[in-house]
């Protein structure tokens, strides 16, 4: 039902600044009056457009689209910096001392 309503409005304030428009361009006279009626006329126009659109399932479904790719995109969220901060020292990550293997142990038949 509210579609039904929102179409309703949208075409009834698109009507009302048609009418508007016409009369400022061909019954008003002209000057300041006619000019400023014609102005409103077509902001009502343009600002119906905007209020119709805005939330509609084709603008929700686009901003659902760009929220993937922004979260595609972006950092990873949580955890910050992903190592230990005991292996940060002045902006450079440093590696954890490895002592290499041994030489391997004799094998033993026994």
């Amino acid at each position: 039902m509210s579609v039904r309503r929102r179409k309703v409005t949208y075409f009834s304030l698109r009507a009302v600044a048609l009418v508007a428009f016409l009369l400022s361009a061909f019954v008003l006279p002209h000057g300041a009056p006619a000019a400023f009626v014609c102005i409103g006329a077509g902001a009502v126009a343009v600002l119906a457009g905007i209020g119709v659109n805005a939330g509609s399932p084709g603008e929700q479904a686009g901003a659902r689209t760009q929220i993937d790719n922004y979260e595609r995109l972006r950092a990873p969220q949580g955890d910050w910096p992903p190592f230990d901060p005991a292996r940060d020292l002045e902006g450079e990550v440093v590696r954890p001392e490895v002592t290499p293997p041994g030489p391997p142990a004799p094998w033993r038949d026994s």
